[in-house]
């Protein structure tokens, strides 16, 4: 298997099926998650997901043969800050699969952001930070390519912040999650 591929914004770029297919679990987008914003033990990884250390390690095990992570000091690290992946027009349909798999765990995974968000972090921001805050819903008529489009067009947006190196004073991290949910039909 070929290393994984970082992206100029950092992300670990997917386009093989058993590596789409490694992540498309619960746990181990959890630990993912995590592991993309620095290095962690085995022991840190399985208290903050809840599971043992022994399950925690076979995730980590699993993550790493298909190079999402690495071995760094007593810890792991992500390979990069973020994932990118599409699924594939055309190619192999087991890669189509696995990245539609891997979209759908994405979806379900983050649900409870948002609802853990308005329930522990909102009602201790200063005021500032929660005018920041909120959401974006918007509904339109678009193609499929205009769709692609309006992505590559917002992580271009982002990428200078993306790729900060020092973070501004009075900066914060924050989560941005965007859903692009097509219609069914016509």
């Amino acid at each position: 298997m070929a290393p994984v591929e970082v992206n100029d914004v950092g992300d670990m770029v997917l386009t093989e099926a058993p590596v789409l297919r490694a992540l498309a679990h619960p746990v181990r987008l959890a630990l993912m998650d995590r592991l993309t914003r620095g290095t962690a033990t085995v022991a840190e990884l399985a208290e903050q997901v809840g599971i043992g250390s022994a399950e925690a390690q076979g995730h980590v095990d699993g993550l790493a043969q298909v190079g999402l992570l690495v071995a760094d000091g007593d810890g792991w690290r992500a390979v990069g800050r973020g994932v990118f992946f599409e699924v594939p027009e055309s190619g192999p349909e087991d890669v189509q699969l696995a990245a539609r798999e891997l979209s759908n765990a994405m979806l379900l995974n983050y649900e409870q952001v948002p609802r853990d968000w308005v329930e522990q972090t909102e009602p201790k921001l200063e005021l500032d930070w929660a005018r920041a805050a909120g959401l974006f819903n918007a509904g339109m008529t678009v193609t499929a390519d205009e769709l692609r489009t309006i992505q590559e067009d917002l992580e271009t947006l982002l990428k200078p912040y993306l790729n900060r190196t020092e973070a501004p004073e009075g900066s914060r991290r924050i989560r941005m999650l965007a859903y692009f949910l097509p219609s069914a039909g016509a």
